[in-house]
């Protein structure tokens, strides 16, 4: 017997918008794991809510980097700024 309770046995539907060649292009990436986009999604949120994080690195822009050292020049914080020119140096390098 079902057990309305249990959040396991419920489900929710949920509707994106999303541009329709990236529709195209991310379906293509998740075939060749044999995963539909349905599955590709429950697996990002599943990750997201086992590490309490987004399930990737996120990786900051040239400009964003840029941005990022000048406020930490402007404010002081020389151990954020000292981990922001490494960053920094490191992408220069690739």
């Amino acid at each position: 017997m079902k057990n309305e309770n249990d959040s396991a046995n419920q489900s929710e539907h949920l509707d994106i918008t999303i541009d329709a060649d990236l529709k195209r292009d991310v379906t293509a990436v998740y075939q060749q794991y044999g995963m539909s986009l349905t599955t590709a999604i429950h697996l990002f949120l599943q990750q997201s809510v086992t590490d309490h994080d987004l399930p990737f690195d996120l990786e900051l822009s040239k400009e964003q980097l840029q941005a990022e050292l000048a406020r930490e020049k402007a404010t002081g914080d020389t151990e954020s700024l000292a981990a922001v020119e490494a960053l920094w140096q490191d992408w220069k390098e690739l």
